[in-house]
């Protein structure tokens, strides 16, 4: 039970000794404004109409790859 709580201390102490200042947001609105409108989250995936079949029933599905 000791081994246990004191490497949760060990590993704690580590983790806060690893905590870089340099990971903070920018204090600029423009620069996290331009940051939003020149990054997208969205990633356009080319999408088709294909005829899909399986067990011997066939239909038409959207097929994205």
């Amino acid at each position: 039970m000791r081994t246990i709580v004191l490497a949760a201390f060990v590993a704690m102490a580590i983790g806060l000794i690893g905590i870089s200042e340099s990971i903070g947001a920018p204090a600029n609105g423009n620069v996290i404004g331009a940051a939003a409108q020149t990054t997208s989250p969205v990633t356009k995936v080319p999408c088709a109409m294909r005829r899909v079949c399986s067990r011997g029933v066939c239909t038409t599905r959207r097929v994205c790859r």
